[in-house]
């Protein structure tokens, strides 16, 4: 009786590994597989309407080429505006600014690309200069250079 018993428990605790084994396979799977919005947008189309989400997702991706990131930016100054600046910085504006930092920060952004963000910011609202400076040096700041 003991044997069998024994055997019951040792039987119920290898259903249990594997059950856990093909849950942690299935979820590293679905992670794996989630698509990438990088490589299937093609940025350079007119009739494309993403959102600032879909663009921070994109510089926040490590694996996003240079060109893809300039893409991002190039759409970003075409298609996003600051709102006026009235008391403060408005909700809106921290994500724009959260955009500057995650394309300084990125790896594969290069100075141009930085810059190239930065004086077109500044040139169609140069009243955020000083927060699109903070937010690029906070950007800069945040790479790991290695």
């Amino acid at each position: 009786m003991n044997n069998i018993v024994l055997g019951v428990i040792i039987f119920i605790i290898i259903v249990l590994v594997v059950m856990t084994a093909l849950v942690v396979n299935i979820a590293f799977k679905n992670k794996k597989s989630k698509p990438n919005l990088a490589s299937n947008t093609n940025l350079d189309q007119k009739d494309i309407n993403l959102t600032i989400n879909d663009l921070i997702t994109i510089v926040s991706d490590p694996n996003s080429s240079k060109e893809t990131i300039f893409k991002t930016v190039r759409y970003f100054i075409s298609n996003f505006k600051f709102p006026q600046k009235q008391d403060g910085v408005s909700l809106e504006t921290n994500i724009y600014l959260h955009f500057v930092t995650l394309v300084s920060k990125h790896r594969n952004s290069d100075a141009k690309i930085i810059s190239y963000l930065n004086n077109e910011i500044k040139k169609s609202n140069p009243n955020y200069g000083l927060e699109v400076d903070k937010a690029e040096a906070n950007g800069m700041n945040g790479r790991s250079f290695r």
